[in-house]
């Protein structure tokens, strides 16, 4: 049995892995109350994202390097782009990975309230250890159940169950400390109606 995948970035492209609807939903009921009303989704893909955030009451503006087909609005490069509005509080996304650091960098410079769902490993990284320290996660949401699986986009393989463990990582500017928490997605989504 393989542990790891081991794909390269080339084999990865521009490393989008469609997130499940369970992820969302669940981060929609963690942080319910805390979450600005006007979001943008950078790295909107097929809208996996963006649909649960709009269903829910947030107005969410949706941009990607690659038009996935999720009638988003524009073909942006995050890393190199402005707020696309005034208004906007806060970012929401499940960013490629390998870029997930500059992502990160420029989002809690640019907008008060972020959200990231990334694998657990992020936490684990000399070169991350500085950034951590000074900028702390507000609070760490950790999927007490393996999310449903997410294939590369395009993939044509072997749908194998996943091996990797995700959180939801939630910086808000000025918190110093973290809170680290659980969700079981099943849980929270099973009959449940999401609000914001």
């Amino acid at each position: 049995m393989r542990l790891n995948s081991r794909h390269s970035y080339a084999d990865r492209g521009n490393d989008f892995y469609p997130t499940p609807r369970e992820a969302i939903e669940a981060l929609i009921k963690c942080e319910r109350g805390l979450i600005p009303k006007n979001i943008w989704e950078p790295a909107c893909g097929d809208g996996a994202i963006v649909r649960p955030l709009r269903e829910a009451g947030y107005n969410v503006v949706a941009t990607d390097l690659i038009d996935y087909g999720a009638g988003f609005q524009g073909e942006r490069d995050f890393l190199l782009e402005e707020l696309p509005h005034r208004e906007i509080q806060g970012i929401i996304t499940n960013p490629p990975f390998k870029l997930a650091m500059p992502f990160v960098e420029k989002a809690i410079k640019d907008v008060p309230y972020s959200a990231w769902l990334l694998r657990i490993n992020f936490l684990e990284s000399i070169r991350r250890l500085p950034f951590f320290r000074k900028t702390p996660p507000a609070r760490i949401w950790v999927s007490s159940r393996r999310l449903p699986t997410m294939h590369r986009h395009g993939w044509e393989g072997p749908k194998a169950s996943s091996n990797m463990f995700f959180a939801w990582f939630v910086f808000e500017r000025g918190s110093d400390a973290t809170a680290l928490d659980w969700f079981d997605w099943e849980e929270l989504c099973e009959n449940a109606e999401v609000t914001g």
